[in-house]
């Protein structure tokens, strides 16, 4: 599933492609991704618009129309923008596409069709309904450090909870953890404030490097574990990773560098 620096490069893929350009059309290939709204709604809405800025919350991309609505993507496990020339045009996974005066086209791909647009008035409104916590790299090292008081779940299950820190999934709560020496199954009550702030600074360490790479887990430098992600896998530094579950997720890290603490 798309994970916060996913969703970033999709920002700014769509703001160098698809910004200030008359949206002739709307065609909408699956009516059943939308939420809270329709086919004809959306083309009412958005067509003779045009898109005027994006901004991204935890996994979720926000774009502003023209005429001060907006449009709330969330990309599921396999959605991502794909811009077209007038001569490729639609392809067989666009769910939605917003053909432009120009004749090229803003496709919304997702073949496995677990994504969602919603159309909404008000982001701070869609966050509060959505219940979703603070951003990952919006946070700043303070509240990071604050939230975590008391907490007795394992630290690694609310990492990826989204009602808790928004943006973290499965592969880079894996990859921060590591980069902090935290075992996944440590209790969040159990890590002092000086663990908090090695979170903290390797949380905004990996996202960002993530994003400079865009994303692309072969591009990380060996002292990551991201490359290393696989049965059979071996960290740079420390030998064999083990796999176990963490919240029903499939989880992993190396033994002889996150020693879980009594």
């Amino acid at each position: 599933m798309p994970e916060l620096p996913s969703v970033e490069i999709f920002k700014q893929y769509f703001d160098s492609t698809s910004l200030n350009q008359n949206i002739k059309k709307v065609v909408v290939n699956n009516p059943e991704i939308l939420v809270e709204t329709s086919k004809k709604n959306i083309k009412t809405i958005v067509e003779s618009e045009f898109f005027v800025s994006s901004s991204r919350y935890g996994k979720y991309l926000f774009v502003s129309v023209s005429n001060d609505f907006l449009l709330a993507f969330h990309f599921g496990m396999t959605g991502f923008f794909k811009y077209s020339s007038l001569k490729e045009g639609q392809t067989p996974h666009s769910r939605i596409s917003f053909i432009f005066k120009n004749g090229n086209t803003l496709n919304f791909e997702d073949p496995r069709k677990f994504g969602k647009l919603s159309l909404i008035e008000n982001i701070n409104n869609f966050i509060e309904k959505k219940k979703l916590g603070p951003d990952a790299l919006e946070i700043n090292q303070k509240n990071f450090i604050k939230i975590f008081e008391g907490r007795k779940g394992y630290i690694k299950t609310l990492l990826m909870n989204q009602n808790f820190l928004a943006g973290i999934g499965n592969l880079y709560a894996d990859e921060i953890l590591y980069q902090s020496g935290i075992h996944p199954l440590i209790k969040a009550n159990r890590l002092k404030i000086e663990d908090l702030v090695v979170l903290y600074n390797n949380m905004h360490m990996v996202l960002q490097k993530a994003i400079k790479i865009k994303d692309i887990m072969l591009d990380f430098p060996e002292n990551f574990l991201l490359p290393h992600r696989y049965p059979g896998g071996e960290c740079a530094e420390y030998g064999k990773l083990d796999i176990i579950k963490v919240g029903g997720r499939t989880t992993y890290y190396c033994p002889e560098k996150q020693v879980l603490k009594d």
